[in-house]
Formats: structure tokens, C-alpha cells, sequence
């Protein structure tokens, strides 16, 4: 079912067809027209009427347009919206044609006016492109080309966006021969105005001498040109911004599969292919009703971005879902509903067009295949792919459509698309005793306790959706989208991912990488509790409440189900309850402090729950997106396990233990650096610093540390810059003497030069001084690479450390720069927690922007308050800053201190955006910042 506009509301009946003639009747426009023209006679229309002609073109194409968008608000369907744009198009430029044709010579008459492309298939979007060709005879003379021009420039003075060529015949040929793009745009010519039969030559040269000659050379480069496409865009249906033209399942490839229709089965219309039975009706059903959804979005993005736009930006997300009639409701965001159906159609069209493409290469591109082979009981090989030895099986015995991938998997196979498509229609089979059927259990566990082909198995599992059938949990999480800009994934997607990163961990193919984890998993007496822990870890997204203890009670009652042992069962579900533990606390708590790791180990239990909650959390961090996984998360993650293992071993876990590790990882970095350095210059450098700074980084870090400060150590302020192309970021790594009120100074000349600090790290040496890195990105979430940039930063950071100006002075001279409001809502929330002995941990999550980290700063300076360890976090659109706190005294705050910093912090950073220039606003930036590459 289509469920692209909400139930709640109703749409109106519209007219089934724009009726074009009655519009234009409406508003008198022939008449209008008739009467500024004069007769056929031998004079051309004078300056004065050609403006008036050109005033009521121009309304006609305003009121026309308006007409489309009033009835598009009513619900029209994105085909109603595009033909009816295309259709008064093809009235102006029809009216043009002839009105500059009142005194036709023999010349002009053998011209021809093409559409071409979309507007060739009839189909125009709002703010599309028109896409003309002038087709000139043989023999053309200076006439043609003027009255080529002439038209061109009415239609620029229309404000219309025009794309034209102008060729005779033969270069057409030519120029289709040589370009994919240009060929495939001529090959949708339509006639609009001029010579006919000069057209008709046009198109039957153009097939006789470009398509028909070899069509499967043309639909062989339009697969490449899509795979490509494909590739560009990362082989993902799951973009959080995505180009619904470009993007996979998008509408190029409902294209594609069109073409592919139309020039290698010879039909004009789609739903001859059921006829044919190349597709089924309900393959028919799925094309039609992607197709209106994807052209409705198209519109309605093009409507609200008032000009060309293919790109789902998050503020259109959430107007376009508003407007379609998606409401908020318990556990799901309007827009999460709406880009849910989108996730859909766009996975949909891509299985459609996977299915029919593979029929297509089978039938036309003469791929080779084996023989027929029999394999097991009900299945055999055709070429290389797993297929039932009969469709009848099927209904006789549902339990083949999970045998199937098991066989697949076993025989490291793929399925053939027919046995897909069959698999598909007897989707209604795997009912409530399928479900808990203990032979279809048997067959899903020693699936996923596989040794191969595990995460492929699931993915194809899903892709024809026997997954979300035979786990109806997994089918509510399917194409759930996460309106946020830290989950990249829909949740099914996500959750998919982190089941290909503990098979590549299982399968040895992490051990560069993650060698810890890899040696973790080697001791695991049980693969499947940890696969059924990630395959269950967000499981309860989208319902409302916590997803953590949600999905706990939802993981229990599936592996009652799936008949797993009781303790097995009560340790799915405690991973899945606890599946952010491990990461809040290496990510957010000083692993210095023995308190931590104590609390930690406690909350483990034992080192079985250790193992496996850990290798969730490098799984679930791997699959949140590209750049998310960071070596720095690694050591901390690796640090935790080390110390928490230890403690849980040994029962106690005291400071000496800290300092043992952190000499055991300073020694390591000591191995590396001494064959080529000074060895006495290495120790002297290392004794500078506390056992924290040895327990934050790995031993490959903190070399690289000593090779970037070692020239710097007799500048009084040290600045290092160097860029991560994979996290897209750039690192600020700063040396300077320790003072009170640095990480103010600190973040307030970086705000003022319109940088976003991602993360923080702070170390203090035992000599005074600060070594403090931070993780940066410019305005546009992109790294810093310009060097006139970095070295503007650089200059600005000396002068603020130096005392030489203040943040606020940066800040208050500060030139207005347009920054576009977030569409994100995060709620400020701080938490304190004062249990320490002698710090208080104060927590901050708030939305992220520009000035966030100096207002909180600049605040708990101002409270006369000491900051001992920061760590700066971010998460898409959500900022989380800990801080440990001392007072001016050297202990921890009191209750009344707490509360007087927590609402001087709430009314701060609430106010971030509308506050005096003398602190840094989110929409201010330094002349600096304006500066781009190098250019003022």
C-alpha cells in the first residue's frame, strides 16, 4: 500500500488531466494576443508590441505555473504536475514559433523545434531545465541561425532556463555516436513547431544509424553509465540528504529500467513488459506507485527551494513531510515517517531494477552460464546461482524460502532473481507458526553461526524481505530513518553493518585494524549471542522511550522464539540493555581515575559480558558511517577493556595499576622512537607528562606527538595543523603555558575565526604547561586544508594565548555571515554527577554549533571555577561536553555552587544565538572566516 500521504489527511478529487485549452480561455490569452498583432502581412511586429507579446507570455507562464501549485497542494500526483507543466510549455514556445513565423519565407519553414530529454519524454518539473534542439537542413542559410536567435532571446526575456543546441542531421548522428548523454537525450526527441519532415528524417536517421545498428551497445553503456552512478553516491539507498535524481533507487533509475523497456523490448509503456511477462503486476504496482511518489517529492522540493533542487536537504525533509500530512507521534518524527517511505520506495525501485537488469543480461548481453546442476533435495544451480527445481515447492513447503539461503550461504552462491521474484510473492507464507516453527529456528541459528557469508546471508535475507517476515521485530525497524546528522544509515541498514563488521573481526580480516578485538572474538565460546545482540541492539528505535531497556524486553521475547538456552537469553538481552555503556564511559569519564574503571567493572559483572559488550561497541561504531570509527576511539575503548579485565581478575583496581599501564604504553612508544631519536630526548620529553596523557592515546599517537612538538618546544606557544581526508577533519594540536581560563581563550579564538571544535582533549605537564588537541572542522563540516587559512588560525590563537586581544574584542569586530538555521531541535540538558571524591563531573548536551564550547568555558571561568579534564564530544547535530571541575580552593563544587552554574549554563547557551556581539553568536564569523582559500 502507498502510504506516502498520512491517513489523517484527506486529499480532494482533482481533475484527472490539466486542461490546458480552458486555462488558457480562461484568461483570454489568444485574444489578448490577437489584438496587439498585426495581420500577415510583410512587416515584422514592431519593438513595442514584441514587449507586449512578451508581458502576456509571461503572465500566462506566471499564472500557469501558479494554477500547477495550487493543484499540486491538493494532492495531485507528480505525473498530473509534470505533464501539465510540459503541456503549457509546449503552448509558449508553440505561440513564439508562429508569432515570429507571421511572414514565413521558404527558408524558415524547413526548421525544425525539438524537445529533447525530460521535456522530450513530456515531462517537465517545476523548475526543470527546457531542453530544445534546432534541427537546420542541409543547405541552412543565415535566416535559420537569426531566427534561431530571435527565439532564444524571447525565451531568456520569459525568464525561461533554456538548453539548446543547434545542428543539421548528420551532426546529430555524430554527436549521438560520440556522447551517451546527447544520444540519450535525442533519442526522447518530440516535435513541437516547424518542418515535420525534416524531424521524421531526423528520427529515423538517428535509430537507423545509432540504436538500431546495435542497441545492446547502448543499454550496455547505459548499465555502466548507472554503475558508475551508482559508485559515486557509495552504492547506498540510505543517504541523510539524498539526490532523489541521482541517488540509487532514485529516479534515474526508474529511467534506466524505461529505457531499457522501450529499446530492447520495443514497448512504449512500462505495463506492456506484464503482457510480455517480464515483469509481474505487482512488480508493475511497485514501478507506478515509486514512480508518483519520487516525481511528487521531486515537485514539491522544486516548489519549496523556488528553482532547480534535487537535493532532500533536512529543513526540506521536514516541510515537505509537513506537507504531505506526516504527523509527530509516540516514538516517530513526522519527517522520520516520511523519509521511512522514501527509504522504502528508493530500496524497492533498486531490487525492481537489480531483478529486471539481471533478466535483461541473462536474455540479451549473452553472458555465459553452466549447465543446469542438481545441488540438494529441492534446489539446483542455473549458471551460478541457487534456484528451486520447481516453483510448486514452494507452497507445499515454506520452509524452502529460509533453506534457500542457507544452501546459498553453505555454497557461497547467490539466488537466482526468478526464485527471488517467487520468494517475494509467497511472502504471506511465513506466518505465526512459521515463525516459531523450531525446524525454521534451527535453520536461522546455524545460519548465523556461520563461518562464512554470515552478514551477506541477512543482507540478502532482508533485501527480499524474508528477514522482516520471519523476525517481524527486524520488520519494524526496516528503512527507519533517524532524523539527525550522526546516523548516516536507516536503523535496518545500520544494524546490518555492524553485523559485517563482527564477521570481518570473526574472519580474521580486522587484525591490522583491530587487533584486540580480533584476539577478543578468538576466545568466544559463543558466536551466536553476539550476533543476535547486534542483530537486536536498536531494535526498539522508533517506539518511544528508552531504545535500551525497550529493546532488552523485545530482544528477550525473540530469542524465546528462537528457542536459545535461558542464560543465553538473559545475556542478549543485557548486551542490548547495556549497548551504550561501554562507550559513554570510555568517551565521556577520565580513564585515569580508578573510580571509573571500578564502577565499569562492576557494572560488567564478569569478563564474558566484558568481551562481548565490547565487541558490540566497535561493531555499532563501525556502522554509524564513514569517518565515524577513529583510531583515538580505539585506545580508548582498548584502554577500558585492558583496565577492566584486569579489575575483574584481580578484584580491585588501584592508581599503581594506572601507572603501570601507562609505563607500559610509554615504553612501547619509547621502542619506536629511540632507533631514530636521541634516547635521553625522548626520556626527557615523556618525563614531562602525567600517567593520563599515556592512558588517552596509543603508542603510535604518542609518537607522532613527540615528532610534532620536538621542533617547538623553545616557541613559548607551540601550534601543529595536520588533516584526516578519512574523518574529514583537522587536527589543532597546542602547546602553551597553563593558566587559568585557557580552554576559554582557547575555544573563543577559534569561534571568532568560524571554526567548529568536534572533540577536545586536554593534558597538563608537570612543568606548567598545557598540551591540549583538538578535532576541527570548518563551517561547511569539512576539514580545514587552506594554508592561508590555518595560518590566519594560528596567528589569531597567539594573540589571544598572548594576551596581545580578547576573544570578545575578535568576536564584537565580527562581520555577519549567513549561516542557515539548524533544523535539528536538541534540548539543553546538563547532568551532574558530585559522587567523586575530588571532582565534580559536570555533563553538557546541547545542539552543536559555532561558540558552544567558548560559552560554556567562558561560563565556568566567570563561576571562578577550575577545569581539570574536558572531553568534547559530538554526535551529527548533538554536542555532549564533560568536564571534571574543581573550585578555586581545589575541591569539588558545593550543592549551592551547582545549582547557581547550572542556570548561568542554561540561560548562556539558550541564548547563544541571540545574544550581543561581545560573545561569540552562531551567525557571526571573522573577516578571516570570509576569507576563502586565500582570497579576500
Amino acid at each position: 500500500m502507498d502510504n506516502h500521504v498520512s491517513p489523517q489527511r484527506k486529499l480532494p478529487v482533482i481533475p484527472k488531466e490539466f486542461a490546458v485549452g480552458d486555462f488558457l480561455e480562461s484568461i483570454e490569452f489568444e485574444s489578448k494576443l490577437q489584438a496587439m498583432l498585426p495581420p500577415m502581412a510583410t512587416t515584422a511586429i514592431s519593438e513595442e508590441t514584441r514587449r507586449q507579446v512578451i508581458d502576456v507570455l509571461r503572465t500566462t507562464i506566471r499564472l500557469g505555473r501558479e494554477r500547477l501549485h495550487a493543484i499540486h497542494l491538493n494532492g495531485a500526483s507528480g505525473e498530473f504536475i509534470v505533464k501539465g507543466h510540459a503541456a503549457l510549455t509546449d503552448v509558449v514556445l508553440k505561440r513564439i514559433f508562429r508569432i515570429l513565423h507571421t511572414h514565413p519565407s521558404p527558408e524558415e519553414e524547413t526548421l525544425a523545434l525539438v524537445a529533447t530529454g525530460g521535456y522530450g519524454r513530456g515531462e517537465l518539473s517545476p523548475f526543470s531545465d527546457i531542453d530544445l534542439l534546432f534541427i537546420l537542413p542541409n543547405d541552412s542559410r543565415p535566416k535559420h541561425e537569426q531566427l534561431v536567435e530571435r527565439m532564444l532571446y524571447c525565451l531568456w526575456d520569459l525568464g525561461l532556463d533554456i538548453g539548446h543546441a543547434v545542428r543539421q542531421i548528420e551532426d546529430c548522428v555524430q554527436q549521438a555516436r560520440q556522447d551517451l548523454e546527447i544520444r540519450t537525450s535525442m533519442l526522447e526527441s518530440r516535435y513541437l513547431a516547424g518542418n515535420q519532415a525534416l524531424f521524421d528524417t531526423y528520427k529515423r536517421k538517428l535509430f537507423k544509424k545509432v540504436l538500431d545498428k546495435d542497441p545492446d551497445s547502448f543499454l550496455r553503456a547505459k548499465l555502466l553509465e548507472q554503475t558508475k552512478r551508482h559508485e559515486k553516491f557509495g552504492n547506498s539507498f540510505y543517504y541523510l540528504e539524498p539526490n532523489i535524481k541521482e541517488n540509487p533507487g532514485g529516479l534515474r533509475d526508474i529511467q534506466t529500467f524505461a529505457w531499457i523497456s522501450k529499446y530492447r523490448y520495443k514497448v512504449e509503456r512500462v505495463r506492456d513488459l506484464v503482457d510480455m511477462e517480464i515483469i509481474t503486476p505487482q512488480e508493475y504496482r511497485v514501478f507506478t506507485r515509486s514512480l508518483s511518489f519520487l516525481r511528487r517529492v521531486r515537485n514539491a522540493l522544486h516548489y519549496r527551494a523556488g528553482r532547480r533542487e534535487d537535493r532532500l536537504t533536512f529543513q526540506h525533509q521536514i516541510e515537505i513531510a509537513r506537507e504531505f500530512g506526516y504527523r509527530d507521534r509516540t516514538g516517530r518524527q513526522g519527517v522520520e515517517q516520511f523519509m521511512r517511505r522514501y527509504y522504502q520506495v528508493a530500496r524497492q525501485v533498486g531490487d525492481l531494477s537489480r531483478i529486471f537488469l539481471r533478466k535483461y543480461q541473462e536474455e540479451h548481453l549473452k553472458i555465459r552460464w553452466w549447465n543446469k546442476r542438481r545441488l540438494e533435495d529441492h534446489f539446483q544451480l542455473l549458471g551460478d546461482k541457487v534456484a528451486l527445481r520447481a516453483p510448486e515447492l514452494l507452497e507445499a513447503n515454506p520452509i524452502l524460502m529460509l533453506r534457500i539461503f542457507d544452501v546459498a550461504q553453505r555454497h557461497l552462491k547467490s539466488i537466482h532473481p526468478e526464485t527471488e521474484r517467487l520468494i517475494r510473492r509467497h511472502l504471506g507464507l511465513i506466518d505465526r507458526e512459521f515463525q516459531r516453527s523450531p525446524e525454521a529456528a534451527a535453520l536461522f541459528l546455524r545460519m548465523i553461526n556461520g563461518r562464512q557469508a554470515v552478514a551477506w546471508t541477512l543482507r540478502r535475507m532482508n533485501q527480499v524481505g524474508v528477514l522482516g517476515r520471519y523476525l517481524p521485530e527486524f520488520g519494524r525497524i526496516m528503512w527507519q530513518s533517524q532524523h539527525d546528522m550522526f546516523h548516516v544509515f536507516t536503523v535496518d541498514e545500520h544494524t546490518l553493518l555492524a553485523v559485517a563488521s563482527v564477521c570481518r573481526i570473526q574472519e580474521g580480516k580486522m587484525k591490522d585494524q583491530l587487533p584486540l578485538a580480533t584476539k577478543v572474538h578468538a576466545e568466544l565460546d559463543n558466536h551466536i549471542v553476539l550476533v543476535l545482540a547486534v542483530l537486536f541492539h536498536d531494535i526498539a528505535k522508533g517506539r518511544g522511550g528508552d531504545h535500551t531497556r525497550e529493546g532488552a524486553v523485545i530482544a528477550r521475547e525473540a530469542c524465546q522464539r528462537l528457542g536459545l538456552p535461558g542464560e543465553d537469553i538473559e545475556m542478549v538481552a543485557w548486551l542490548v540493555e547495556n549497548h551504550l555503556v561501554f562507550s559513554r564511559t570510555a568517551f565521556r569519564r577520565d580513564l585515569g581515575d580508578p573510580a571509573t574503571v571500578t564502577t565499569f567493572a562492576e557494572q560488567m559483572g564478569d569478563p564474558r559480558r566484558l568481551k562481548l559488550l565490547f565487541l558490540l561497541t566497535i561493531a555499532d561504531i563501525c556502522a554509524v558511517g564513514p569517518g565515524v570509527w577513529t583510531p583515538w576511539k580505539g585506545s580508548l575503548l582498548n584502554q577500558l577493556y585492558h583496565f577492566t579485565l584486569e579489575t575483574l581478575e584481580k578484584g580491585v583496581f588501584k592508581t599503581s595499576d594506572i601507572i603501570r599501564h601507562a609505563e607500559n604504553r610509554r615504553n612501547e612508544a619509547r621502542k619506536l622512537l629511540v632507533p631514530e631519536n636521541d634516547e635521553a630526548a625522548v626520556d626527557r620529553h615523556f618525563e614531562r607528562f602525567y600517567p593520563d596523557y599515556f592512558i588517552q592515546y596509543d603508542a603510535r599517537t604518542l609518537v607522532d606527538h613527540f615528532r610534532a612538538l620536538t621542533p617547538l618546544l623553545e616557541e613559548p606557544i607551540g601550534v601543529v595543523f595536520w588533516t584526516t581526508p578519512a574523518s574529514n577533519t583537522t587536527e589543532l594540536l597546542l602547546h602553551t603555558p597553563d593558566h587559568p581560563g585557557l580552554m576559554a581563550r582557547i575555544s573563543g579564538a577559534l569561534t571568532s575565526e568560524g571554526v567548529n571544535i568536534l572533540s577536545a582533549s586536554i593534558t597538563t605537564t608537570k612543568d606548567g604547561m598545557a598540551f591540549d588537541t583538538f578535532v576541527l572542522q570548518n563551517n561547511q563540516g569539512k576539514a580545514i586544508e587552506s594554508k592561508h587559512r590555518l595560518d590566519r588560525i594560528e596567528q589569531t590563537l597567539v594573540s589571544v594565548l598572548k594576551g596581545k586581544t580578547w576573544p570578545e574584542a575578535l568576536l564584537s569586530n565580527a562581520v555577519p555571515a549567513f549561516v542557515s538555521p539548524s533544523p535539528f531541535r536538541v534540548p539543553v540538558s546538563i547532568e551532574v554527577d558530585n559522587s567523586l571524591e575530588g571532582f565534580t563531573i559536570l555533563e553538557i548536551t546541547s545542539l552543536d554549533r559555532v561558540g558552544l564550547l567558548f560559552t560554556i568555558t567562558r561560563e565556568v571561568e566567570r563561576q571562578g571555577l577550575q577545569i581539570r579534564t574536558a572531553k568534547i564530544s559530538t554526535y551529527g547535530e548533538r554536542a555532549v561536553d564533560v568536564f571534571y571541575l574543581r573550585d578555586m580552593f581545589g575541591l569539588k563544587l558545593s550543592d549551592r555552587k551547582i545549582e547557581t552554574l547550572k542556570e548561568h549554563l542554561t540561560r548562556a547557551i539558550e541564548n547563544i544565538d541571540g545574544r550581543s556581539l561581545s560573545t561569540p553568536p552562531a551567525s557571526f564569523v571573522s573577516r578571516a572566516w570570509r576569507e576563502e582559500d586565500g582570497r579576500g
